[in-house]
């Protein structure tokens, strides 16, 4: 092999389709070299393989032939896949960091091959495989004819198979994985579940007698779980979740003393992550929506803004500022929901940035009365994202009808509005009351939009109960709602 094609090679396959940095990747060039020059394997067909990144298969980057054997491949294999269900070995080294020995696998000319596999590792991350190959298909079938690709994989797997029968039990009926292995990592007995999943890895081999370190689907080895049992460590045995491949197990090993056994059940839960996985996602778009939403509702209120100090009628005005406040009470419960994952709000946060823009806006009463607004809202009090932006919109309307209308010709010293909202079981109650002139509900909600407003969203979307009337110093409004 020429050298320099073959650092060439590296290079290139290395950057186009793997995450491996440059100092990852001269090093790997270095490994080569060493792997090309040494005589060690000089019987077998010797490969590199890398993590293709955006396949999630392995890929080879350099082949070494043997010294004084023919090679077993007729065509150049440089830069080709190497999938999992063909070769278990390279992908499950990849994952693990673990040797996976002398494991059947099947060629991209579709020999029977078995194939030793071992990491190769820079600063403790495994960037690249090393791949010991030898052909089986002469000492397994003389004369096999391999050119029905999947004809010969069924022919093989029954000529290879070498599972010892086990008795019907009940461990065949569990869909979880069931490996017992005895004292020295050996494969005694495993279930049916365990046998379909390593099939799915590719494992064409019989994995009974396999020894544990090559069937491990982590990076625990056998000796590090004896050492753990030795230092009576039996915590660190407990369950823990895993990712192999395209799946989620969460695998509980067991360790029972008097034979030295160690048992090991694999739950696969790929769905539950996946489900997982599709809610975060869901979530994160949701969270989205809500942070385009506040965006683009405050693009409405500095469109009204501008109109509003354009507008040369004192009426064309007011309704404009209005409106921006009733936006202004939406966007604040769609900015609390763009910063969270739940659903829910807390109501006191959305109704403190509601009142603190009404407070910044009406100062004080037409006549230039300082206004005082006070709030006593229960922290406690979680709704869903749809009642909290209608009792935003309740809020804001109620409280900006009191600084338009309750001081109006009043010389209150101290007008005050007060704003109280406590939740008793499920029945949530707000009580908003002033100190002002006070006025007759049921006339002016006739005539007022906002009052209108209210009272549609309380009957409409919160199903509930609104009432008007005198308190002992101006006007007191009370509304009760199922949460």
């Amino acid at each position: 092999m020429n050298n320099i094609l073959y650092d060439e090679d590296i290079q290139a396959i290395c950057e186009k389709f793997t995450e491996l940095n440059q100092m990852e990747i001269q090093f790997l060039k270095d490994q080569a070299q060493k792997i090309l020059t040494n005589r060690t394997f000089d019987e077998f067909d010797v490969f590199i393989d890398v993590r293709n990144a955006f396949a999630g298969e392995a890929i080879v980057v350099c082949h070494r032939t043997p010294y004084n054997n023919p090679s077993i491949y007729e065509k150049r294999v440089v830069g080709r896949t190497a999938y999992r269900k063909d070769e278990p070995g390279p992908l499950r080294t990849l994952e693990t960091s673990q040797n996976s020995i002398d494991l059947y696998a099947r060629s991209q000319e579709g020999l029977l091959i078995k194939q030793t596999t071992y990491p190769i590792q820079f600063k403790d991350k495994t960037i690249a495989v090393l791949i010991v190959e030898k052909d089986l298909s002469s000492d397994i079938k003389a004369n096999f004819d391999v050119s029905n690709r999947d004809r010969s994989y069924d022919e093989v797997s029954a000529v290879i198979e070498e599972m010892e029968v086990i008795d019907q039990s009940i461990t065949n009926f569990i869909d979880d994985a069931i490996l017992i292995f005895d004292k020295n990592g050996f494969l005694q007995h495993h279930n049916k579940a365990a046998n379909e999943y390593y099939q799915k890895f590719g494992y064409l081999n019989s994995i009974n007698r396999m020894h544990y370190d090559n069937l491990a689907l982590d990076l625990i080895t056998f000796d590090h779980i004896r050492k753990l049992v030795s230092h009576g460590d039996f915590e660190a045995l407990k369950s823990k979740e895993i990712k192999f491949d395209e799946y989620y197990f969460k695998i509980k090993t067991i360790y029972l003393p008097s034979k030295g056994i160690v048992i090991q059940i694999m739950k696969d839960i790929s769905d539950q992550k996946a489900k997982e996985s599709r809610i975060i996602s869901e979530l994160v778009t949701i969270q989205e929506i809500h942070h385009r939403v506040k965006n683009n509702l405050q693009t409405v209120v500095s469109l009204l803004r501008l109109q509003a100090r354009r507008a040369e009628s004192l009426e064309a005005k007011k309704v404009l500022n209005e409106s921006v406040n009733r936006v202004l009470s939406i966007a604040a419960t769609h900015e609390l929901l763009s910063k969270q994952k739940e659903d829910d709000v807390q109501l006191k946060m959305v109704l403190d940035a509601i009142i603190h823009n009404l407070t910044r806006f009406y100062a004080e009463s037409p006549d230039g009365t300082p206004i005082v607004l006070k709030s006593e809202i229960d922290p406690s009090i979680i709704l869903d994202s749809n009642k909290a932006v209608t009792l935003a919109l309740i809020t804001n309307e109620l409280i900006q009808n009191c600084f338009d209308h309750a001081f109006d010709g009043t010389k209150e010293e101290e007008a005050h509005i007060k704003i109280e909202i406590t939740q008793e079981n499920e029945l949530i109650q707000m009580i908003i009351e002033d100190n002002g002139s006070g006025f007759e509900f049921e006339e002016r909600s006739q005539h007022n939009l906002g009052l209108q407003i209210v009272t549609s969203f309380v009957e409409g979307k919160l199903n509930g109960i609104i009432s008007a009337g005198p308190s002992s110093q101006g006007t007191r409004f009370r509304i009760a709602f199922k949460n």
